[in-house]
């Protein structure tokens, strides 16, 4: 792989696949920036070559789900370039054990999320809309 992106050690790192359908999207800027939030504390992981399912790091190579909310805000946030997709790790999940890649919070994103922390909310955004 000349001229190709590589990991920390040298490693070259495989691009992701295009996806051929959309994702829904998440417009609550609150879940959007818990999420970010918890990207830059919780290690998420993307498994699976195609589907990409989300999981959080629990301890040491051990993963687990995440909601489905905050998988969707996930990738929203990887098409936005507000996260990045890092390189391969060996994880386990229950008794499977395989490759999973790293998603990571780059600094612009870190600065961001902390400027919005401070920021004051709109008095709408406490209140939920009904739906009928």
């Amino acid at each position: 792989m000349a001229g190709g992106e590589t990991d920390l050690f040298g490693n070259p790192v495989v691009p992701l696949p295009p996806r051929k359908a959309p994702r829904r999207s998440v417009n609550d800027m609150e879940v959007i920036e818990r999420v970010l939030k918890q990207a830059n504390t919780d290690r998420f992981m993307l498994i699976g070559e195609f589907r990409q399912q989300v999981y959080r790091c629990t301890t040491g190579d051990e993963v687990e789900e995440v909601p489905a909310e905050t998988e969707a805000v996930v990738h929203q946030l990887l098409d936005a370039g507000w996260l990045e997709v890092g390189g391969t790790h060996q994880v386990r999940y229950g008794r499977l054990m395989g490759p999973a890649r790293s998603v990571l919070v780059p600094t612009r994103s870190r600065r961001k999320s902390e400027r919005w922390s401070v920021l004051s909310k709109p008095s709408q955004w406490g209140q939920r809309r009904k739906t009928a």
